[in-house]
């Protein structure tokens, strides 16, 4: 019995997974709204198909076979930016050349990503995969303050600084960044 219905559980999520196929959007509005519910990040894609110049190859846009896995994690849209409603979607994201794609975070108010041109298919792959999760990176703070650090020989003229949070040591005559990497390569 319980054989039995876990079967037909698993039978149900497949056939709900099927129902909801990964699809492209046309309107961006709609998209950007089902990003926001959705909690997924957007994918907006502006192209004109009929020109291959201008347009994506049909393999990266495709929703079926390799391309499907990493599309799914996008909320995906496909502006044709031969009509007049695509020139205003391009105008909107100063897309002057196509073709044009873009990722907008999960809360469909930061743009992650703006890629211009042709794009391989190693370099598509990359998008998709660093976006995927739809966040913004997060700040890296950097310390530039050094402590002087005394030394055994009192004629020497270079001084000794290093930093607290770091185990290197860092021979500088200043306190000037690049003065310090010139420093840094001497060792």
């Amino acid at each position: 019995m319980i054989n039995l219905v876990a079967t037909a559980s698993m039978l149900l999520s497949a056939i709900a997974t099927d129902s909801n196929p990964v699809r492209w959007e046309a309107d961006y509005g709609k998209a950007l709204a089902a990003t926001r519910s959705n909690d997924r990040p957007l994918l907006v894609v502006l192209d004109i198909p009929a020109d291959t110049d201008s347009s994506f190859s049909s393999e990266q846009l495709n929703t079926k076979g390799k391309q499907a896995k990493l599309l799914s994690s996008y909320q995906l849209c496909h502006v044709d930016a031969s009509t007049k409603y695509g020139q205003k979607v391009a105008e909107v994201f100063k897309a002057e050349k196509l073709p044009f794609a873009a990722v907008i975070d999960k809360t469909g108010s930061i743009v992650l990503c703006k890629k211009v041109g042709q794009l391989s298919s190693d370099e598509w792959k990359n998008i998709l995969t660093i976006f995927e999760k739809g966040e913004r990176s997060t700040a890296i703070t950097h310390t530039t303050g050094y402590r002087e650090k005394k030394t055994s020989d009192k004629n020497s003229s270079t001084r000794m600084f290093d930093n607290e949070n770091s185990s290197t040591t860092i021979v500088s005559p200043s306190y000037c960044p690049s003065c310090q990497l010139k420093a840094q390569k001497k060792m």
